[in-house]
């Protein structure tokens, strides 16, 4: 069972660390920095930091080319779930 940390501040995580769905959504949430309720490249970048990426900016080419179904350049909140997704399988440990 998932362990819940009630806030995540912008550390990096751990290699341990057990992250649940809202802790992904929060950190997603937190990389919104103009608050618009998309996420740009540079946003993506900002939150595989959090999650201890090694490759953060390719990793946020990659996702945005993925998820971005309607071309734009940014994720849209509809677009958030496929995100979501890969961080779980990529982030999420088991004790």
């Amino acid at each position: 069972m998932p362990v819940f940390i009630p806030r995540i501040e912008y550390k990096t995580l751990g290699p341990n660390t057990i992250v649940t769905e809202n802790q992904i959504r929060e950190i997603l949430r937190k990389a919104d920095s103009n608050g618009d309720g998309r996420l740009s490249k540079e946003e993506l970048k900002k939150a595989f930091k959090e999650f201890g990426s090694k490759m953060p900016g390719w990793r946020a080419c990659r996702l945005l080319r993925k998820a971005d179904t309607n071309h734009d350049g940014v994720l849209t909140m509809e677009e958030l779930d496929t995100i979501v997704d890969f961080a779980l399988a990529r982030y999420t440990f088991r004790k």
